[in-house]
């Protein structure tokens, strides 16, 4: 069984609001390399939380300036690589799929759809991609 880890639920969802947002901004202004660098911030946090530039500035925020408490969440540290590696992922094959103009409509679409469900995460706390990790967890847990 995986680790588990306390983070802060504001920073995480000021994290995936920021990249959604990121996401439709690329979208509407059709910035390849928007997507691009939206990719990068989520890819970085699969590898550690000290790699995920928004949340940890966020938190300085909220601890420095702010002098607020942190809200706990309890998370697991498998859960929150996949979501980040596949969010990321569908981000940056959005983005070689657009630099190379092979099947650019549906890159753009990816990148709506992986947006949308990124911002509705952050608002509800609801995650398409840790659902799918739980049923991954289910299928081959041994």
């Amino acid at each position: 069984m995986s680790q588990c880890a306390i983070y802060d639920n504001r920073s995480l969802n000021f994290f995936r609001a920021t990249c959604g947002f990121l996401g439709f901004i690329a979208f509407l202004t059709q910035s390849q390399w928007l997507v691009l660098i939206t990719g990068f911030l989520v890819f970085f946090g699969m590898f550690s939380m000290k790699f995920n530039f928004l949340y940890q500035f966020h938190r300085l925020i909220l601890k420095k300036i702010t002098n607020e408490k942190p809200i706990p969440v309890e998370k697991d540290t498998g859960e929150l690589k996949f979501v980040y590696g596949f969010t990321g992922a569908c981000f940056l094959i959005a983005f070689v799929f657009i630099y190379y103009g092979k099947f650019v409509n549906i890159a753009w679409g990816l990148d709506v759809v992986v947006s949308f469900l990124t911002v509705l995460a952050s608002f509800t706390n609801i995650c398409v991609a840790a659902f799918t990790y739980v049923i991954f967890k289910k299928i081959f847990k041994k």
